[in-house]
This record gives structure tokens, C-alpha cells and sequence, in this order.
């Protein structure tokens, strides 16, 4: 460990703030022009590489703004502190982002990615009791790194980057898995829809409303069933393991659609194993077991979800009544077996990518910490 060295971000690069000198946000003559602009929730959902942005800046944008090179090491210092991506184009953004710019000669940005991603819930408090959680350029320009010799930091960037390079691959898959099969839903079930006969959704379906066990029965050491309240757990397909529960009140099985019935109404997810749910979600299950065919009809059916969702309260409801009101159409068995026995496989093959996600994170977030500390060497 004595080659490694305690270093400044401005001793392996270059540390400034982003620029977006006009006020207020209202001047819509700075945007939608061909000037990618990134805002702090494009770094935090940017999983590494920064390729998708909400918003862009016309030539008035970039005028009172700077353009950074693709490879910038983007850093957020405002309401979503201390998350990290590294730009994947040349992209503007505002001074609630630092840039680092890397002396490829002293570092790699892979490196320091790493790194802010070790040291973020440090960076975090940092920024904690303000008003708006912020930090700031200083805070950073005064918190030096463990930097080993450039050649083991490219060796330890390397191995963390295989591990997310195999993650991004399998989301990416899993997103092209999910489209095909719900291509396959909209052209034989929504376009061809006026074939069918006409139901109420509870003619389909049986719904399980959630109930919430007692509070002290919820553990996070995985003792009991796996317990979801509503859907801040949801991702792209199977909502994340978390709390649990000794004495759970309602199971969903493995398969089941989930549904989230409060405030948001309507998003959608499935059951990855045997779990609890709580008020904010119902179990869905098709009456004859198919669940592929119940997870694209729920998904298809979103809009008509939200629109149950009542005004003039606090927290917006849909209820199993008005779940088994709503009005679709049901198309014969023989079809939607044939759909099963295309799309299942399909939807299976997500869940197994999912599963090796899982693993695939739970390796890099054990390397992570004893890499980028040197508790484990690289060899070279």
C-alpha cells in the first residue's frame, strides 16, 4: 500500500462547476435545441454512462452555458447529492453538477467513478441540514482519495466495469425481451380487440387487496416472507428484496402481477417469489393461471388504473370494486394459451436474467469497498 497516495481531485484532473448562467428556468428560448443538457435525476438514473437526458439547450442555451467533452466525470451538489455518471456525449448542465475532466496521464475516470460510488454515502452527509440537501465545489476541492499507481487503477476499473458492462447488457436484453413480447400483446389482443367479447376485468381475474401486518413484525435480515407496501421498490420487472415480515396478513404468489392501488395508482410489476403485500398493493392473478397474458392485459390497462384514482383526497385509492369494474374484452382460451406458450418462456427468460443481475450486483458491491481501499490487489 505505500504507492497508493491520499489525493485531491485537482491533483489527477481538473474540478469545476457546471454553468447555466440564466435565471430564471422559465426562458424557454434556452431549450429544445440540438445541445444535450443534463440535470441531476439524468445522473442519478444514468447507471454509469449518462446516454439519456430530458432536456436540451438551443445555441441561447449553450451561449450562456459550457459545453463538456464526452468522458466528463459528472458529480451532483444539489438535491441529488454525491450520485456520479460519466457523460456519454458532449452535454451541457448546470452549476448543481461538478465536472471532472481527468489527466489521463495521473488517472483513470473509471477510477474515480468507482471511488465517488465507495465514498457516496460519506459525501452525502456532508450535505445533510440545509434546506435544499447541497454541497458544494469547496467541499470536494478540501477531501482527498486513495489513488494507486495509474496501471492498478486501470486494472481495478477494469474488473468493476466487466461486472457492469454484464448488468447493462442483461437490463438492455430483458427491455428488448419485454417489448417483443408485449408487440405481440398490442397486435393480437388491442388491435384485433373488437373480435372479442365483451367482460368486466373481475370476469378474468381474481384480486388480492393487500393488508399491512403490524410494524413490529417487519425485519430487513430476511426473516419471514418478503414484505412490499406499495411500489417504491418497483424496477423494470420484480419488485427489490428489502423488508420482511414474521407474520404477514395477505401472500401474492410467485408470478402474481402486482399493483400498486395507492397514490401513484397503477404501476405494475410482478411477483418474483411467494410474498406479503401491504395496503398500497393488490395481488392479480388470471383465473386459469396464466400469468404472462395477466402481467401484458395489467400493463395494457394502466390508463384505465390511474383514472380510479380519486380527487379530493390526500393519498388517491382504487378499490377491488372499482378494479373488477373496469371494462375489457376476453378473447378466447385457445388464444390466450397460444400467447402463453410464446410469451411465457419469454418472460421466464427475464426472470433468469434478473436473478444473474441480482448476483452480478451483489459481486460488484462486495468488490467494490476492498478494491478501491486495497484490502484486495490486483495483480498486474
Amino acid at each position: 500500500m505505500k504507492e497508493w497516495k491520499e489525493l485531491f481531485l485537482d491533483d489527477v484532473g481538473v474540478l469545476q462547476r457546471g454553468v447555466s448562467k440564466h435565471r430564471p428556468r422559465y426562458a424557454f428560448h434556452l431549450y429544445n435545441g440540438p445541445y444535450p443538457f443534463i440535470q441531476t435525476g439524468d445522473v442519478k438514473t444514468s447507471n454509469k454512462y449518462i446516454k439519456k437526458y430530458e432536456q436540451t439547450y438551443s445555441e441561447e442555451g449553450l451561449a450562456q452555458s459550457k459545453l463538456w467533452p464526452k468522458g466528463t466525470l459528472c458529480i451532483t451538489i444539489a438535491a441529488n447529492i454525491a450520485e456520479v455518471g460519466i457523460l456519454g456525449m458532449d452535454a451541457c448542465f448546470p452549476d448543481s453538477i461538478l465536472g471532472f475532466i481527468p489527466d489521463e496521464t495521473k488517472c483513470s475516470v473509471d477510477f474515480v467513478y468507482y471511488s465517488l460510488k465507495h465514498y457516496q454515502k460519506l459525501l452525502q452527509v456532508f450535505g445533510e441540514g440545509s434546506v435544499q440537501d447541497n454541497i458544494n465545489l469547496g467541499t470536494f476541492k478540501e477531501i482527498t482519495f486513495k489513488f494507486p499507481p495509474l496501471p492498478e487503477q486501470k486494472a481495478i476499473a477494469e474488473i468493476l466495469s466487466s461486472l457492469d458492462d454484464k448488468i447493462d447488457l442483461l437490463h438492455r436484453n430483458n427491455r428488448t425481451l419485454e417489448y417483443m413480447a408485449k408487440t405481440i400483446y398490442r397486435q393480437w389482443f388491442i388491435e384485433e380487440a373488437y373480435k372479442y367479447d365483451k367482460c368486466l376485468f373481475g370476469d378474468e381475474f381474481d384480486i388480492l387487496m393487500g393488508q399491512s401486518p403490524p410494524s413490529n413484525t417487519y425485519n430487513e435480515v430476511g426473516d419471514g416472507s418478503i414484505f412490499f407496501q406499495g411500489r417504491s421498490d418497483f424496477g423494470f420487472r420484480f419488485p427489490t428484496e428489502r423488508v420482511y415480515c414474521t407474520s404477514p396478513k395477505r401472500i401474492a404468489k410467485q408470478f402474481d402481477v402486482l399493483l400498486s392501488v395507492r397514490a401513484p395508482v397503477g404501476d405494475i410489476n410482478m411477483a418474483m417469489e411467494d410474498c406479503c403485500i401491504g395496503r398500497g398493493l393488490a395481488a392479480i392473478r388470471h383465473k386459469k393461471g396464466y400469468t404472462s397474458y395477466a402481467y401484458y392485459k395489467a400493463k395494457s390497462l394502466q390508463d384505465e388504473f390511474g383514472v380510479f384514482e380519486r380527487e379530493g383526497t390526500v393519498f388517491g385509492a382504487i378499490s377491488k370494486s372499482d378494479l373488477k369494474s373496469i371494462k375489457t374484452t376476453m378473447p378466447s382460451e385457445k388464444l390466450i394459451r397460444k400467447f402463453e406458450d410464446i410469451v411465457n418462456p419469454i418472460d421466464r427468460q427475464i426472470y433468469f436474467n434478473t436473478l444473474q443481475i441480482r448476483t452480478l450486483e451483489s459481486l460488484r458491491d462486495t468488490l467494490l469497498p476492498k478494491l478501491i481501499t486495497g484490502e484486495i490487489r490486483v495483480p498486474l
